[in-house]
């Protein structure tokens, strides 16, 4: 008898964990709150894997940020193939580019132009900007410094642009500084206080139909009206590619 018991509190677990890591039908976890944000997006990169964007827009999903490049040289390898399906499922679409602090500025915003240039983007570019990956050695004001290269080569090149990062990139490097830039902050659960903010990155675990690994979830900060104006398009001066 407790050898049947033991067997089938073991049944009753393993099945509760295949449906917790998102066996079965997968939908979007509760952060941010649907019923208050109406605009929700994702953010992707080549470590999500095959991606079927049309699920993924079918699961109410309105916009996807998309990798582009890391540093002075790295591209991500699926950012083409991401921005095109992407677009073909009718999402809007931008892009981001990983910041590193040990790594010229002017260089970073030429790799990431030499990929974005041109392309069919509806939101801001994106400069992914936080500690985590990066050397920590790098003084504020070097970090500063690069930083501030390349934006000005972004916005000399007619682009809009946005910061993402978290609570302590924003006490570090935006706060009194930076505060003039679309702010994309990462807020696991707790929603942002104290900062203007027009994405919130509330999870790092959301389960979205037509992707097999957990995916970030966004939100919107605004109306639908505001939504349409803020995705209006990256304003690049060159000519678009389709």
């Amino acid at each position: 008898m407790k050898n049947s018991l033991r067997i089938l509190t073991m049944l009753i677990l393993t099945a509760g964990l295949l449906t917790g890591c998102g066996y079965g039908r997968r939908s979007v976890r509760t952060y941010p709150d649907r019923e208050r944000f109406k605009v929700i997006g994702i953010d992707v990169s080549s470590h999500n894997g095959e991606i079927d964007f049309r699920k993924v827009a079918a699961e109410g999903i309105e916009f996807v940020i998309i990798k582009a490049t890391e540093g002075g040289t790295f591209k991500d390898k699926k950012f083409i193939d991401n921005i095109r399906m992407a677009r073909e499922a009718g999402l809007k679409v931008g892009a981001y580019h990983f910041f590193r602090f040990d790594t010229p500025g002017y260089m970073q915003g030429l790799n990431f132009l030499n990929s974005v240039n041109g392309r069919d983007l509806d939101l801001p570019l994106v400069i992914d900007l936080e500690e985590w990956a990066n050397p920590n050695s790098q003084p504020t004001t070097m970090v500063l410094h690069r930083l501030s290269e390349m934006l000005d080569h972004l916005e000399n090149h007619g682009y809009r642009v946005m910061i993402y990062t978290n609570k302590n990139g924003f006490a570090r490097f935006v706060k009194g500084r930076l505060e003039g830039y679309p702010l994309w902050i990462c807020s696991l659960v707790d929603e942002p206080e104290g900062m203007e903010w027009q994405l919130w990155q509330g999870t790092h675990n959301g389960w979205i139909n037509g992707i097999n690994e957990r995916v970030d979830i966004n939100a919107f900060n605004g109306s639908p009206a505001e939504w349409a104006e803020f995705a209006s398009g990256c304003r690049a001066e060159s000519t678009i590619k389709r």
